[in-house]
Order: C-alpha cells, then structure tokens, then sequence
C-alpha cells in the first residue's frame, strides 16, 4: 500500500477538504468478474426497478441499462459496499432521438415541442442510464460512459483497473445490447 498525504487548501475548490489522507491501492489484485445481469427489452417478470419514477424520461433501453446493473449488483454480494469504492462504467452509451423527430421540419419540432414534455430531452443523454444507476445502488465513485468502438474492451480494462489503483472496489460494468443490456460487476482477488 501506498499513502499519500494530500494537503488542500480549506476553500480549495473541487470539493476537496483539509489534510486529508488518501489510500491508493497499489498491487491490490486482479480485477474478475464476480456477478453479471441481462435485462431483456420487454421482460416484465421480476423487475429490480419496478415502480421507479425515474423510468419514465430514462426510455427503454436506458432502463434496461438500469435494470441490468441492479440486477447484477444484488447477486454480487457488494451491497454493503461504501459508496466512494463502487464506480460505474456505460459502454456504448448515448442517446437516441426520439421517433417523431425522424424527417421532422423546423416547424414541425416546435409544434411537437409544445405538445410534449422537454424530458424527451434526457433520453439522449448518454451518461445519464449510468449515473441513474449509480443512485439506485448507491455507488458515489466514478461514473463514466465511452461510447462503443474497435478497443473498447482494452479500455474498459483499462479503467477498472486505475479506479482499483484509486481505491475503487467494486465496478459495475453495463452495456446495450441489441435484445436490451447486459451488465458485469467487477471485483478484486486478493494477491498470493
């Protein structure tokens, strides 16, 4: 382990506080994967996140991004975790448009943008499946979303592992899918 005793400024900006003392976990083990979860476009049995306000502006897909990082977060074990050691990463996140803006005139949005809610809006966001997620299982570490490319597994990697080095124990890892999304929850195996 290495320590590192960082001192900041009282009204330091960045949230940062006096003299406090910082773990990084240098050397602590391999990232593996402990739990994974699938949530299919449509699945209504057994829903994690039923009932959740926030599924109305998150549209489908973004929901199942949601229901399969809880669902994997409950069979992981990690419940009790402390919120600042769990991260979550999105891969292939962003948006989509909503359908009645397909081939739509200038004027055509504005009559349709009086008639519906702005909250249409919050479905193209890419990062936002993650950090619902994230406030659902209570993860105050990392929220990332990086889009879906050639490499992306290397990153992904990548990531998990400086967030370990950060003092991140636990990453939950949800990507879409063409029958909806899949999501993996990553831990450390202690060194031999």
């Amino acid at each position: 382990m290495l320590r590192v005793d960082s001192r900041v400024p009282r009204n330091a900006s960045g949230g940062k506080t006096q003299g406090g003392k910082n773990t990084l976990q240098v050397g602590a083990g391999k990232p593996r994967i402990v739990a994974r979860g699938e949530w299919r476009l449509g699945e209504e049995a057994g829903d994690p996140w039923a009932g959740a306000k926030a599924g109305r502006w998150l549209g489908e897909k973004g929901g199942a991004l949601v229901r399969a990082g809880v669902r994997a977060w409950r069979e992981s074990g990690a419940k009790g975790a402390e919120g600042r050691a769990v991260g979550i990463l999105g891969v292939g996140g962003g948006g989509e448009w909503p359908v009645w803006l397909e081939g739509a005139s200038a004027r055509e949005v504005v009559e349709q943008w009086r008639k519906r809610s702005p909250l249409w809006l919050l479905e193209v966001l890419p990062n936002l499946p993650a950090a619902q997620l994230a406030a659902e299982i209570g993860a105050r570490g990392p929220v990332e979303t990086v889009r879906e490319r050639e490499g992306v597994k290397e990153d992904v990697r990548r990531r998990i592992q400086r967030w370990g080095r950060r003092g991140v124990k636990w990453v939950v890892v949800v990507c879409s899918t063409s029958t909806g999304a899949q999501a993996e929850v990553w831990g450390w195996e202690a060194e031999k």
